[in-house]
């Protein structure tokens, strides 16, 4: 598709941008696949107010997100920047409503539209969404329509397979340092990944790990090979990446002419919302 790959170079240099910008404490939430995860599904229990720990975990658990004790280690890091609240009362504190808080709910909005920004300039036709975006009741709706999808189609947000991408999904900072060094490239190249400049200290400093991390992030992939000052990519590598963003952005297509359709997420207490797969 023409502008498939500047669309995947805006899409990763702003979602690097916006992950330098943040303070070293959500940073921490969102440079782990699993952590951001378990903070998507915390989100997605908020909004449908059936936020509680024990809720959290048992869905965690049961996607195959994280484990208890990565659940637990999360709740008290996002606690301890009054990120996550959980109400005062009786019996079990696990079992008890709690809150997600307003800062991380904004982060994940804003990580949100950096994907759909990206995807809807394949097709300008739904640019309108990113004004609905704008509001709370669009952000919520998004957010809830991937919960609606990933429901329907768990194996699409699965990472359990053996895939080229799980060994940066896994490491620490390891899809952003594959972003960084992806919109580093030259524009004239014939594939998606092909090769890079390469500063380890540059990566270690803009993400809170250490030079050895990144050696071993490259030298370990079975991906990729890092030759001095530069870092070469193999071609199923790619191809994975390319796999990647055109999952991404055909889910945030669909998104978008759900909400320019004019559905929109109820919050409990309403009606039941009409089930995305009618508008897609």
């Amino acid at each position: 598709m023409p502008g498939f790959q500047r669309a995947c170079e805006a899409a990763a240099a702003e979602s690097v941008q916006l992950l330098v910008e943040l303070d070293p404490a959500y940073q921490w939430i969102t440079k782990d696949l699993g952590r951001a995860a378990i903070c998507v599904t915390a989100a997605i229990l908020h909004y449908a107010d059936e936020l509680t720990v024990q809720n959290l975990t048992a869905l965690c658990v049961a996607n195959g997100v994280s484990s208890p004790g990565r659940v637990n280690q999360l709740v008290r890091r996002c606690g301890e920047i009054g990120q996550f609240t959980v109400e005062d009362g009786a019996g079990i504190w696990t079992r008890r409503r709690a809150a997600f808080g307003p800062q991380l709910l904004a982060m994940l909005h804003r990580r949100a539209k950096c994907d759909m920004k990206a995807a809807v300039s394949l097709a300008p036709e739904l640019r309108g969404v990113l004004d609905i975006l704008e509001t709370e009741e669009g952000a919520v709706s998004a957010l809830m329509h991937l919960a609606f999808i990933a429901g329907e189609r768990p194996d699409l947000f699965k990472f359990g397979a053996k895939r080229p991408l799980n060994f940066f999904l896994d490491r620490e900072a390891g899809m952003s340092i594959l972003f960084d060094l992806l919109a580093a490239q030259p524009s004239d190249r014939k594939r998606l990944l092909e090769e890079a400049p390469l500063s380890r200290y540059a990566l270690a400093r803009r993400y809170g790990v250490s030079r050895a991390h990144i050696n071993k992030l490259l030298a370990e992939s079975g991906h990729t090979e890092a030759i001095g000052d530069r870092v070469v990519f193999s071609e199923t590598l790619s191809e994975a990446l390319e796999a990647h963003y055109a999952l991404l952005f055909a889910y945030n297509q669909n998104a978008a002419r759900l909400l320019l359709s004019g559905w929109r997420f109820r919050r409990p207490g309403g009606a039941a919302p009409l089930a995305p797969a009618s508008a897609a």
